[in-house]
């Protein structure tokens, strides 16, 4: 079975968030088989940030919609959005 690499960008609930306890939290949550290739912060507007986190996720159905669920159920988590979806190769 292929992966493919899902790139994803989390906006934190509000300011206050810990953007490292919040990735702790996310590495915690995501189904099993989901690996963390990478997670940096980016700078959105007025000294708020997000994460851009890059997952390896095995090639089956529902499996994206299974990692957004997850994400979202994150304490601290407000927005979750998808910047690119692509086979890892």
């Amino acid at each position: 079975m292929g992966r493919v690499l899902y790139v994803v960008r989390v906006m934190p609930a509000d300011d206050e968030v810990d953007l490292d306890q919040l990735l702790g939290s996310i590495k915690r949550s995501v189904p099993e088989e989901v690996l963390v290739r990478k997670a940096v912060r980016e700078g959105v507007a007025f000294g708020l940030e997000s994460l851009v986190i890059a997952f390896s996720l095995p090639e089956k159905e529902g499996i994206t919609d299974e990692l957004e669920e997850a994400l979202r159920s994150v304490e601290g988590v407000g927005e979750v959005s998808v910047e690119a979806l692509t086979r890892e190769g």
